[in-house]
């Protein structure tokens, strides 16, 4: 359970609050005793403790009016309630007032009252594990609803605060060297990329493309980077592993976006890499051109279908499986490459982009390969994710 818990004992016999001493203490708790109910309050005001044994009956203040005044002190905390005089109405009251649990006397069975208190001691970890993370969603939420009125309050602001949600740019992740670049057609981008460490032993990546582009288009891609950052969370504050696997993750993140009602619709490919042995899974929610996976002088396209995200209907998604190799090299771009130089076809276009990945080992290289850079003129929005598996530091 962590730290050593604590348990009030509340009962006006001795030897009962010496029986449940000598249990308790053999279960590894810490015992406090108190002999009647106004002592007991006394006690529980002086030092919460982790959960209370009450007695029903006692002479001076009743036991019911101890359980009520605990209830409304500390609704988290725990309280059994033992009775010699146990019937089914006071069973129901106690119950009503806010009791986790009810034992009768004689307690036959002392391992019935330590199940029914470490029950209860787990239950309000639980309880307090999800406040805790309801908190942490609540100061999220003002973060993006924060990072949003500075959006609508000045572009050029912005502007700022979007390139400041990129990852760094050559951040190391184990033996991956990930790198990106950004190119709006305006002030703000409606691309998005995006890499990160999940737990100890995987890597997630990803390339969005948000409808259009401009202030409406990346206002979409600040929620995008909040609910990935949510299940993120998840899985360091719970083991929730959606985020480790991308088809139940974009199908998630699918309907997330749908209970905001955007008018936006995403295109997205999303990887996670096991950082150990190079396996990558993937799932793509309609991102083209398809990512390229270069080992030597060999390039491949990792092709998979799938519906865009915040669409009516959607559709499956199908996952893909392939493996990265020390020098490896994997390169995302979002479909504003493909409106670069002139009027040649896509599929001309990709085998040029599968020569370059050939080829590239940086990103600068690829970049100066496709002739972009901050002066160029864009009619729509660029995003581009470098990946190059290296060998590990010794």
């Amino acid at each position: 359970m962590g730290d050593v818990a604590t348990v009030l004992i509340i009962d006006d016999d001795k030897y009962v609050r010496r029986a449940f001493r000598r249990e308790l203490e053999r279960g590894g708790v810490q015992v406090l005793e108190a002999e009647d109910g106004a002592s007991g309050l006394r006690s529980f005001r002086e030092r919460v403790p982790s959960a209370v044994v009450l007695d029903l009956r006692m002479p001076g203040l009743d036991g019911l009016d101890v359980l009520s005044s605990l209830v409304e002190e500390s609704p988290e905390t725990p309280v059994v309630v033992v009775s010699g005089e146990g019937t089914m109405t006071d069973v129901v009251e106690a119950l009503r007032r806010g009791a986790w649990d009810f034992v009768s006397k004689p307690v036959l069975d002392n391992e019935i009252l330590l199940r029914g208190i470490w029950r209860g001691l787990e239950k309000a970890a639980l309880l307090r594990q999800n406040r805790e993370y309801a908190e942490s969603l609540k100061q999220m939420n003002k973060r993006l609803t924060l990072a949003l009125d500075e959006l609508r309050a000045d572009e050029r602001a912005a502007r700022q605060l979007q390139f400041q949600l990129l990852p760094p740019d050559g951040l190391k992740l184990g033996p991956l060297r990930c790198f990106r670049r950004l190119f709006p057609s305006q002030l703000l981008s409606g691309d998005f990329v995006d890499y990160f460490p999940l737990g100890d032993g995987f890597a997630g990546f990803y390339l969005a493309d948000v409808a259009g582009h401009g202030a409406a288009s990346a206002f979409v891609t600040a929620i995008l980077t909040t609910l990935v950052e949510k299940y993120r969370e998840l899985l360091a504050s719970r083991g929730d592993e959606t985020i480790l696997r991308p088809t139940h993750f974009l199908q998630r993140l699918d309907a997330d976006l749908k209970t905001h009602r955007l008018e936006k619709h995403i295109t997205m490919f999303y990887g996670v890499v096991n950082l150990a042995t190079g396996h990558l899974i993937y799932a793509n929610a309609g991102m083209f051109p398809f990512p390229l996976l270069a080992h030597g002088s060999e390039a491949v396209e990792l092709e998979s279908s799938g519906c865009p995200l915040n669409l009516p209907g959607g559709g499956p998604l199908v996952q893909g499986e392939a493996a990265l190799k020390p020098g490896g090299r994997l390169l995302l771009v979002s479909d504003g490459v493909l409106e670069l130089h002139g009027v040649e076809t896509h599929r001309v276009k990709r085998a040029e982009l599968a020569e370059i990945t050939r080829q590239a080992r940086d990103l600068e290289s690829v970049l100066t390969r496709l002739g972009l850079d901050e002066s160029t003129a864009f009619s729509d929005d660029i995003a581009l994710l470098f990946i190059r598996w290296e060998e590990r530091d010794a």
